[in-house]
């Protein structure tokens, strides 16, 4: 019986964003396709937007279209407004047609607010892109080795800030916060310079002696990616710690609903759990005193 490789693949990684850059650029940032963004690997984008009479021409159009079916349906309601206003046809005409001439000259001006708001609109998002560029690192520019890892980095990221007791401020709330970005950003870059040396490197040797030298390369890189891992291997072990006492709250907070229960049998069930209760109360507490000690020692340090 055979499978599907993709089934078993590594989960891609996400973009990796200095954590520092604004709110807005790393919002923008994550909306775009990751597979599409090198920031390590290539020089910073020279991106043309588009000028002021291409953000010109929809509204334009549109614009000439209503001055024109306006102008050619003045010759039909000249008649009726003469008649209305005890005017020639001619005069109502001219009169008409003044109109449609005032309305040309205001859709002009609003022709070019538009425009400019579009223009704006281009020029945002490549400004956005050229100033963050070399402070956000795409899946792409990464070999799979540290691709899995920086992934590991992210689920372990993600499941402590998502985690009930980091909400609840059982944890430490600012360092994580804070910490597991910036945690995150140093392991993708560490990351990114493992995968451009051995991207450099050739693919094949030429010769016994370029072999050697290759092959201590090669193992140069293993130690170093192995030592950046080991730091992946300590978040994760955090991870764990948060989720055992995830766990436990969770168990506390369905025992303290089970406890608040009156009448027959569950209030029986209600005293069991209020039984229980005090064991579960230490546990948590034991739990998360570990996971914040495992917090406080991983995050403090410099990466």
């Amino acid at each position: 019986m055979t499978t599907n490789d993709s089934d078993h693949a590594a989960p891609a990684p996400r973009v990796a964003v200095d954590p520092e850059l604004p709110d807005e650029t790393r919002a923008f940032l994550s909306r775009l396709d990751p597979l599409a963004l090198h920031s390590s690997s290539e020089p910073a984008p020279d991106i043309q937007t588009p000028g002021f009479l291409y953000a010109a021409a929809r509204p334009l159009a549109k614009v000439v279209g209503a001055v024109l079916g306006t102008a050619a349906l003045s010759f039909l309601f000249a008649v009726p407004y003469g008649d209305l206003t005890d005017m020639p046809y001619g005069d109502a005409l001219r009169s008409l047609l003044w109109g449609v001439a005032v309305l040309g000259v205001l859709g002009f001006w609003g022709v070019v607010a538009v425009a400019n708001q579009r223009q704006a609109a281009y020029q945002r998002p490549a400004r956005l892109l050229k100033e963050a560029h070399g402070r956000y690192l795409g899946p792409n520019e990464f070999m799979p080795d540290a691709a899995a890892a920086l992934a590991r980095t992210q689920s372990a990221a993600d499941s402590i800030l998502d985690a009930e007791v980091q909400k609840r401020g059982l944890l430490d709330q600012d360092l994580n916060a804070r910490g597991l970005p910036a945690f995150e950003w140093g392991v993708a870059q560490s990351l990114a310079a493992y995968s451009h040396e051995v991207k450099g490197l050739p693919a094949w040797p030429a010769g016994g002696r370029a072999a050697k030298i290759l092959s201590a390369g090669h193992r140069g890189l293993a130690r170093r990616l192995e030592g950046i891992v080991a730091r992946v291997g300590l978040l994760e072990e955090y991870a764990k710690a948060v989720t055992e006492a995830e766990h436990l709250h969770r168990e506390l907070m369905q025992l303290r609903g089970i406890s608040g229960r009156e009448g027959g049998s569950e209030e029986v069930l209600g005293l069991m759990a209020r039984d229980a209760e005090a064991g579960v109360v230490s546990a948590l507490d034991q739990a998360v005193a570990s996971a914040r000690s495992a917090g406080a020692a991983l995050l403090a340090k410099d990466f």
